[in-house]
């Protein structure tokens, strides 16, 4: 299984927006339940062994992270390849902090995210940056398909009293506050699949030129 899809699947693992954290320890109420999804979801019954090629059910083996094949006993990782790999933090508290960061609107900063699932800050900050920079990077992806909907807007903050100094009273007119207020700001595009994948890229500017290429 190639490393694309192995990050589609650990997406999947917390995409639903919808899910409360009671859903959520229903669902994942433990590491080992972590990781038997993701065990489904790489390794399924009836997938083909690596090492013999017979399609195999894959058994747990007691006390470890692995599965052997019913046939050869060829031992199989779900977690290799991911960002989970070779990482003391439990599979439930991973599978949280990828819910928490796919469904915060505002963003999470690695302090919040250290409180919401109980671990320290340097775990938290290396957890975020995993997440951000391999879990959910979209270059190579294919585009996206079915219903799409797009959007573009303007991420900044409001001019400043200091940013009007060299302006003359004269020219401190609606449209000059209005140019220097975007000048501030940076575009972005937006474009969302119904129910699945989102992309978001800077743009220089809200023009047609801009979003058709995009689009």
């Amino acid at each position: 299984m190639s490393a694309r899809q192995r990050e589609s699947v650990e997406r999947s693992a917390a995409s639903d927006s919808k899910m409360t954290y009671t859903e959520f320890l229903r669902r994942f109420p433990d590491s080992d339940a972590c990781l038997d999804y993701l065990k489904a979801k790489f390794y399924p019954d009836g997938t083909s062994c690596p090492q013999c090629a017979k399609p195999s059910r894959f058994h747990r083996i007691k006390g470890r992270s692995a599965y052997s094949c019913q046939f050869c006993g060829h031992h199989v990782y779900p977690t290799a390849g991911t960002i989970f790999h070779k990482s003391t933090t439990s599979l439930q508290l991973w599978f949280w902090a990828v819910y928490l960061v796919s469904s915060s609107r505002c963003g999470i900063s690695a302090k919040q995210l250290g409180r919401e699932i109980g671990v320290t800050y340097k775990t938290a900050w290396r957890m975020l940056n995993l997440i951000r920079n391999q879990l959910m990077d979209q270059d190579g992806e294919a585009p996206l398909a079915g219903e799409v909907e797009v959007d573009e807007t303007y991420y900044g903050g409001k001019p400043r009293a200091s940013d009007f100094a060299r302006i003359p009273m004269t020219a401190f007119r609606h449209s000059e506050i209005t140019r220097l207020g975007r000048a501030k700001k940076i575009g972005v595009f937006g474009a969302v699949e119904r129910h699945g994948r989102v992309r978001a890229v800077v743009i220089p500017n809200a023009n047609a030129e801009s979003l058709k290429g995009h689009v």
